[in-house]
This record gives structure tokens, sequence and C-alpha cells, in this order.
């Protein structure tokens, strides 16, 4: 299967993978035009702004990356703990309060999208977050050797790869004949396959269908991983899932 160039069209819709919920953004830029906060109203607005590296707990954590999502689908991020004190701190080493595995997309940056700070998320990222052994160990790394407590899969609304491995599964599925593309993807529609199969019977979309499959078998994954199963047996790793929207701007978790 291959990929366009050129932008696609893609449909969206309501479809769910068991019982959850999805969770969106609105990509909403901060400015000094009253549509976000510029100058002295971000600098006030920060202050208020509790860091991500004061909570400890994996609840207390997310509770704060969903607060920074809201300010972000506001218009009112604030971009915390990003001053050049910090950066030269964080120099002598790291201890980030969450890691996060998502997509190349452009559009889906976690350090904007969560309104966080230098240090904060490890983040991981692949066409589709598709997953497989050699990103397992990326993705691991935060919580198994830099003792993140919080795990967040986060895929997302309109993923073009998922989006091409959908369209390829579906045409080898019905015997058609899909158009030739400039761009490859057959290692990752391979990939994606079981979100595919996972998906199929859901309402609704079926690639946002399979988008929030894809997040949940990821996320079984992960707690399966032996990097990670112990701690999250222990209770001192939580994942999570998510699906980011590039239209409204709300953060849900897919459960």
């Amino acid at each position: 299967m291959h990929l366009r160039g050129s932008r696609r069209k893609l449909i969206t819709g309501a479809g769910a993978v068991g019982a959850g919920a999805i969770a969106v953004f609105a990509l909403d830029a901060c400015s000094a035009d009253g549509s976000g906060m510029g100058g002295e109203d971000a600098a006030a607005q920060t202050a208020d702004v509790l860091s991500l590296k004061d909570f400890d707990s994996a609840a207390d954590i997310w509770d704060a990356m969903l607060d920074g999502n809201q300010r972000w689908a506001d218009g009112g991020a604030v971009h915390p703990d990003t001053d050049v004190a910090l950066r030269e701190s964080l120099a002598e080493g790291q201890e980030p309060r969450a890691a996060v595995f998502t997509c190349v997309d452009s559009r889906v940056a976690p350090e904007f999208v969560f309104d966080t700070g230098i240090g904060d998320l490890m983040v991981t990222r692949t066409a589709g977050n598709v997953y497989d052994p050699l990103v397992s160990e990326s993705v691991s790394y935060g919580p198994a050797a830099l003792e993140a407590p919080l795990l967040v899969v986060l895929g997302h609304q309109k993923c073009g790869a998922v989006t091409a491995a959908h369209e390829a599964l579906l045409a080898a599925e019905e015997g058609t004949e899909l158009e030739e593309h400039e761009y490859a993807l057959p290692e990752t529609v391979e990939a994606l396959r079981a979100a595919y199969e996972a998906s199929k019977g859901e309402s609704g979309d079926p690639v946002d269908a399979m988008i929030k499959a894809n997040v949940l078998l990821t996320v079984q994954a992960l707690k399966e991983h032996p990097n990670l199963a112990e701690l999250v047996a222990d209770g001192e790793l939580t994942v999570v899932g998510g699906v980011y929207s590039l239209e409204t701007g709300l953060v849900t978790e897919v459960a």
C-alpha cells in the first residue's frame, strides 16, 4: 500500500471500540490578539499553573496533563517550565513524569497538546503509533529506567497511516485493486492488521474505530511488556490510552 504525498480528505465519525470515549484536541495557537494569551497575560497565567514536576502519582500527573490540554484547547496555553535556568539544570539529568507514545504527524506534538514543559514528557513517535519490539524498548525506557509513573498511548483523528492501512486491508479482503501511490507502507499496513480485525463491526466511521482499536491493543501490549509488566502489577505504572482530534480541542480517555 502506498500513501499519497498530496493531502487527502478523511472521513470522521464516532465509532467506538468497547466502552470508551474519544480523546480530542484542537490545535489553537497562542497569540496576543485575544484568541490566545501572549506577553504579560501568559506570564501571569504561568505563575498560577503547577509544574508537572510537582506531582508524583500517575493519577495526579494525568489530571495535570488533561488540565494542560484544556488550556491548549481553550487557546490559553502557557507553556510552563521553559525557562533558561530549568533548561540548564536538566543538563545534569532527567526525571520525566510521563512517557507518551504517539504518531509522527506534525500536528500531534504532546508537549504542546498537554501544555507541558521541558523535561516533563519522554515522547516516542512512529507512523500510526505502530508498535513493534524495537519501538517497545524506546517506549518502555521512561517508566522502566527513569521511573516515570505514567505511560500514555495517544492515537489521533485523521491518521494517514491508519487510513492507508484500512484502505489496503479492506481492498485485499474484497479482492479489489487500489490505485498505486508513490509512498509505500507495506510493513505499517501489516502491523495495523490486528487493529483492523479488532475494529470490525464497530459502529461509526471504520477508520476512527481502527484508530481506537490500535490504541487499546497497544495499551494492552505495553502492560504485558517484560520491562513493564511487574511495574503495572505492583501499581507503580499506569498505562492509559487516548485519541487526539484535530478539530474540537478536548481530551478524554479511551478505556
